[in-house]
């Protein structure tokens, strides 16, 4: 006699509004485009009773009111996109969320928040789960150059994104590289969205005491990555609570040749190229 699998359980109330995306064996993607109408109030509350407590697995200096205040109203009107991705019971393991902004006068994609419960750390989800999102924002402002824009002090982060642009001159700030005047504009202007542009130094992108909202931070030991060389220089100019802001450009006809030739290597059924940088 055959075993059936149990069947995922997704919350009707979560489900409401959202397209479903594959992200892998036993998950479910969950991907709204206009979260201040699409996000419904019901699964709002739905995330607020489940996401905190993976959350708070992600970041371990912070605390589930942290969580709860990111996912007030406010907050979620303000996103452009968010994407969750939930287990086989439907509680959250991993996921992102962006803004569109007109940062230095320049289209910018901000990189809002992401993260992954540790159970499903190292997978690549999180790359996958980005590149919904970023590969609709590098179309939309083609043929023009996108800068993808954050605030990170996680120097696993920074691999993957100067790994995701494909090409190097593209990632700042960058040890021993000056950082071009319009890069710092950019920076500016999405430091002074976070309130702390006078906190932000525009020669090294480094913003100090950003995670004041927090007693050390995000976590009680900062993530490492596979280059011992990045590794050294956030430990270097970075302290607990500080962080940088990170600006890496993108060159939409560069990304768009990528994402086909990795669709044909799918369709051929030959093994995706790993980056360095893709674990979580």
């Amino acid at each position: 006699m055959t075993t059936r699998a149990t069947p995922p359980h997704h919350p009707p109330e979560l489900l409401s509004g959202a397209k479903q995306i594959s992200v892998g064996p036993g998950l479910t993607g969950l991907l709204w485009t206009r979260v201040s109408t699409q996000l419904t109030s019901s699964a709002r509350q739905h995330l607020r009773g489940t996401f905190p407590a993976a959350a708070v697995q992600a970041f371990t200096a912070t605390t589930e009111d942290y969580w709860l205040n990111w996912l007030s109203d406010e907050n979620l009107d303000r996103l452009d996109g968010l994407v969750i991705v939930v287990d086989a019971d439907g509680l959250p393991i991993a996921w992102v969320a962006s803004n569109d902004r007109e940062l230095g006068g320049r289209r910018c994609f901000y990189a809002n928040s992401a993260g992954v419960h540790p159970d499903h750390q190292g997978t690549g989800i999180t790359s996958r789960i980005w590149r919904v999102l970023l590969r609709a924002a590098i179309i939309k402002a083609a043929p023009r150059t996108l800068h993808a824009v954050m605030r990170t002090a996680n120097p696993l982060v920074y691999g993957a994104w100067s790994s995701a642009a494909g090409r190097t001159g593209t990632t700042w700030p960058a040890p021993g590289t000056e950082v071009p005047e319009h890069v710092r504009q950019i920076s500016v202007d999405a430091a002074t969205e976070l309130g702390q542009a006078d906190r932000l130094d525009p020669r090294t992108l480094v913003i100090s005491e950003a995670y004041d909202d927090t007693e050390a931070g995000l976590w009680t030991q900062r993530p490492t990555s596979d280059r011992a060389d990045v590794d050294a220089w956030f430990d270097s100019i970075l302290g607990p609570r500080d962080a940088i802001v990170l600006v890496v450009a993108f060159h939409p006809l560069r990304i768009l040749v990528d994402e086909a030739r990795r669709d044909l290597r799918r369709t051929l059924g030959l093994r995706p190229s790993r980056s360095r940088s893709s674990r979580a």
